[in-house]
């Protein structure tokens, strides 16, 4: 990353507004409940947060620290080395109101995956039916 490109997995998605599209690609907490609440309570809050719905629809763990929500499509574009790589980008910006871009080290996890023992990652993201995977990057 001397370059400053980093690697990551690019999506294409069509949300209604911003709003949307930030409930679907950050992590999403209920507000914490006061300190007068039972534990048990307290530990059903901890169990249903965060949700992400991203990460959901991929089956990955993931660090949420190293996804982005692009603010426009050359943002996206001038985050990419090869000059192809722009062009393949470029065509299909009309088909998408938003992009996600999600570092390769932010995936750490399959949660598909049937096995017991830690392991390294076999699959690439795919579509879903809310993104379009447009590629690994850089």
């Amino acid at each position: 990353m001397q370059d400053g490109c980093w690697p990551f997995h690019l999506f294409g998605a069509n949300f209604a507004t911003e709003s949307e599209a930030k409930k679907f690609v950050f992590e999403q907490w209920e507000p914490e409940p006061p300190e007068s609440v039972s534990e048990a309570e307290y530990i059903s809050w901890e169990d249903r947060n965060p949700t992400w719905r991203l990460a959901e629809e991929l089956g990955f763990s993931m660090d949420s620290d190293f996804v982005e929500l692009a603010g426009t499509p050359q943002d996206v574009i001038a985050q990419i080395r090869s000059q192809s790589e722009r062009v393949l980008v470029s065509s299909r910006v009309g088909e998408f109101t938003h992009f996600i871009m999600v570092g390769s080290n932010a995936i750490w996890g399959d949660r598909r995956s049937t096995s017991t023992q830690v392991e390294p990652l076999v699959r690439l993201p795919e579509s879903t039916a809310t993104i379009t995977y447009l590629g690994l990057f850089n």
